[in-house]
C-alpha cells in the first residue's frame, strides 16, 4: 500500500472529521508522523488540490452511482476523490498506476467489496473530462465551489465576472516576497537569486515586493534570517496605505500572525512608538522583533484599553474569502452566518479602536475578504455613528485599476494577480 497516499486520505479525512484549517490538520499529522521534505511537499499538494476541487469531484462520484444518493463513508469518499483526482487532473503518473494505488488502499482499509467499487469507479474517470457550460445549474459544482457562496458573487459581480474569479483562485496560488530595505539591498537580492537559480521579478508598483515565478525553497534562508518575508503584493499595500512615519505613535491591534507588523516595524525603523497586539496567545508567540521601539502585547482590540495613537491598523478578522487562492478550504468551511458573525465582530473593533485615535489621526480599517457586508456595510455604519471621522481619498500610491468605484483599495484578484483585500483610510476630523 503506498504510504503517502494512505496519509493524503487520512488528512482529508480528518479535514472532514474536524473544524480546523486544513494546513493545522495537516502540519499537526505531519509532525505526529514525522512527515517532512519532498513527502510533506506531495502530501500538500494533493490535499490542498483535493479540497479545492472537492465540489467537482463530488461532482464525478456522484455522476457514477447507480443510486447518486448513495451515503459513502468519508474515508472511501477521500480515496475516491484523491484517486479521481490524480486520473483526470492530475496526470503526473499513468492513469493505471494511480487506479492500482488507490484500489490497493481501499482494499486493505475497507475490504474487498469497496476495492471493487473504487475500481470500477475509477475505471470510468477518463470519460469525466466532458462537461456542457450551457448548464448553469452545476456551474458551482463544476468550478468547485459552494452554491451559497456562487449564488452571493453572481449576486455581487455578475456570472462571467465570477466565473473569472473562480478559476483565477482554482489556479496554482502566486508567491510574492518582501524585501526588508533596512538589511538587504535590490542588487544583492538580484545576485543572489541569479547565483541560485531563483526566478524573480520586482513589481512594477513597488521597490520591495517581487514575485515568485520559480523555485521559492531557493530563498529559505533569507526568510529564515528575516531578510524577506513571504508577503501578498495587496497585503504590502494595506501598510502602504497607513504611511507610518518615523516617530509616530502606531497601534497594529489584530496583527497575529505579524505579517504586516513587520512591514510597518521596517518603515518605521526603530524610531517612534510601535504597539503589536492580538487576542490570540498562541499566533502571536512566534512574533518577534529586533527593534527597540516595538511593544508585543496580547490584547482584546473589541474591548481592551490602548495608548493614544497617531495611526491604527485594524486588519479586521474576517471570512478570508479573497485569499480562497492560497486556502482553499475556506470555501467549504465559511457560511453566510459566519459573515454576520464577522460583521458584528468588526463593528465592535472599530468603533471601540476609534476613541484611541488622537486627533487628526487615521485609522486604516481592512480586510481580506470580497464580501461587501465586511468592507463598506462596516465602513458605513461607523460613518454613520461617529460623524466626526471622514474617509480620506488620497490614493496616490495605489494603481487606479486596484480602487473600487468608491475610492477603496479593493484589488479584482484576477486583475491585480493578488489576494483579494479591502482598505480605507479613515480620518479623526475633531
Amino acid at each position: 500500500m503506498d504510504p503517502l497516499r494512505r496519509q493524503a486520505v487520512n488528512v482529508l479525512t480528518l479535514f472532514d472529521k474536524e473544524s480546523d484549517q486544513l494546513k493545522k490538520i495537516r502540519d499537526e499529522y505531519c509532525k505526529k508522523h514525522s512527515i517532512g521534505g519532498k513527502d510533506r511537499q506531495r502530501l500538500t499538494a494533493l490535499t490542498n488540490s483535493v479540497v479545492r476541487w472537492r465540489g467537482r469531484l463530488d461532482f464525478w462520484i456522484k455522476g457514477t452511482l447507480k443510486k447518486p444518493n448513495r451515503k459513502i463513508q468519508p474515508e472511501l469518499k477521500n480515496i475516491l476523490r484523491l484517486g479521481i483526482y490524480e486520473v483526470v487532473m492530475d496526470n503526473k503518473i499513468p492513469a493505471y498506476a494511480a487506479v492500482d494505488a488507490y484500489v490497493e488502499i481501499a482494499k486493505k482499509t475497507l475490504g474487498t467489496g469497496q476495492s471493487k467499487l473504487t475500481n470500477a469507479i475509477l475505471r470510468k474517470a477518463a470519460g469525466f473530462k466532458n462537461f456542457s457550460e450551457s448548464d448553469k445549474s452545476i456551474l458551482n459544482k463544476w468550478h468547485s465551489f459552494p452554491g451559497w457562496l456562487w449564488g452571493k458573487w453572481t449576486k455581487q459581480f455578475g456570472l462571467e465576472k465570477t466565473i473569472t474569479l473562480v478559476d483565477y483562485f482554482n489556479e496554482t496560488p502566486k508567491t510574492d516576497i518582501r524585501r526588508n530595505n533596512n538589511l538587504l539591498s535590490h542588487n544583492d537580492l538580484i545576485t543572489f537569486c541569479k547565483e541560485n537559480n531563483i526566478e524573480i521579478e520586482l513589481w512594477d508598483n513597488s521597490e520591495t515586493f517581487y514575485k515568485i515565478f520559480y523555485n521559492l525553497s531557493g530563498l529559505r534562508n533569507l526568510i529564515v534570517t528575516g531578510l524577506i518575508r513571504v508577503q501578498d503584493r495587496a497585503a504590502g499595500m494595506v501598510v502602504e496605505y497607513l504611511e507610518p512615519k518615523p516617530g509616530e505613535t502606531i497601534l497594529d491591534v489584530c496583527a497575529a500572525p505579524g505579517t504586516k507588523s513587520s512591514y510597518i516595524a521596517e518603515l518605521l525603523n526603530g524610531k517612534g512608538d510601535f504597539y503589536i497586539s492580538d487576542n490570540n496567545s498562541t499566533r502571536m508567540e512566534k512574533f518577534e522583533s529586533e527593534y527597540k521601539n516595538v511593544v508585543i502585547d496580547i490584547k482584546d482590540a473589541a474591548d481592551d484599553e490602548f495608548p493614544k495613537a497617531d495611526a491604527i491598523l485594524i486588519d479586521a478578522p474576517c471570512s478570508g474569502t479573497g485569499v480562497i487562492g492560497k486556502k482553499p478550504d475556506i470555501r467549504w468551511r465559511r457560511s453566510m452566518d459566519e459573515i454576520y458573525d464577522f460583521v458584528i465582530l468588526q463593528n465592535k473593533i472599530l468603533n471601540h479602536m476609534s476613541q484611541f485615535l488622537k486627533p487628526g489621526g487615521r485609522i486604516i480599517y481592512s480586510t481580506c475578504s470580497i464580501e461587501q457586508e465586511e468592507n463598506w456595510g462596516v465602513v458605513d455604519a461607523f460613518l454613520k455613528l461617529n460623524e466626526h471621522f471622514y474617509m480620506d481619498m488620497e490614493t496616490k500610491n495605489i494603481p487606479d485599476s486596484w480602487l473600487d468605484d468608491r475610492g477603496a483599495l479593493a484589488p479584482f484578484p484576477p486583475i491585480s494577480k493578488t489576494d483579494g483585500m479591502f482598505a480605507v483610510k479613515l480620518v479623526n476630523g475633531s
